[in-house]
């Protein structure tokens, strides 16, 4: 007779579980490119957008956040106070003329990686800075077909950095089980 395999399933509290949020802030950077062709460099309205969108992810991934909940290495106090300040940020940002409206996105490449340095995730820290580089690409350049490529390459980003966190809750059932697995750090950290 044999045994059924052993499942583990990750430990509650791990960074893994921000691949969910972390993708739909993807899709809110390929939302801003096809924003940005049809507000035309509207800068308020591109700031409406990204506000709007970060609020309206914000209550689609809680529910999941308070089934599979993030890490949470710093205090409830950190995370409120990186909030409020990503939602302000984004809403200044968005809405300095000489930005175009992209100064939320700048802001929002900032707040993930702020948010990765409190998760203790490498993954969400990499994300973050390569989305607000490319924020700050756009403005600088001050091309819409570019700002066109950049958002999505920015999705896409975000998106490759999701399903690495996806594939980090595999990783906690093999260290578990003995197994060693490839570039394993601390359990909460993101490879």
């Amino acid at each position: 007779m044999a045994a059924a395999p052993v499942t583990v399933d990750p430990p509650r509290g791990h960074v893994s579980h921000n691949w969910l949020p972390v993708a739909g802030v993807g899709s809110l950077f390929l939302g801003g490119g096809a924003a940005g062709l049809v507000f035309d460099g509207d800068t308020g309205r591109m700031a409406v957008y990204f506000i709007a969108g970060t609020l309206v992810l914000i209550v689609l991934t809680t529910p999941w956040l308070v089934r599979h909940p993030p890490a949470m290495n710093a205090t409830a106090g950190s995370y409120l106070v990186l909030g409020v300040a990503v939602e302000l940020g984004a809403l200044l940002g968005g809405a300095v003329e000489a930005f175009r409206g992209l100064g939320a996105w700048v802001v929002l490449g900032i707040g993930l990686a702020v948010y990765g340095h409190l998760e203790r995730g490498r993954v969400l820290v990499t994300a973050g800075a390569g989305a607000a580089l490319l924020g700050v690409t756009a403005i600088a350049a001050d091309r819409p077909w570019l700002t066109l490529v950049l958002a999505p390459a920015t999705a896409a980003l975000l998106v490759f950095a999701a399903w690495r966190l996806r594939l980090l809750e595999s990783r906690p059932a093999a260290r578990a089980a003995g197994t060693p697995s490839r570039g394993a750090g601390s359990p909460g950290t993101a490879a």
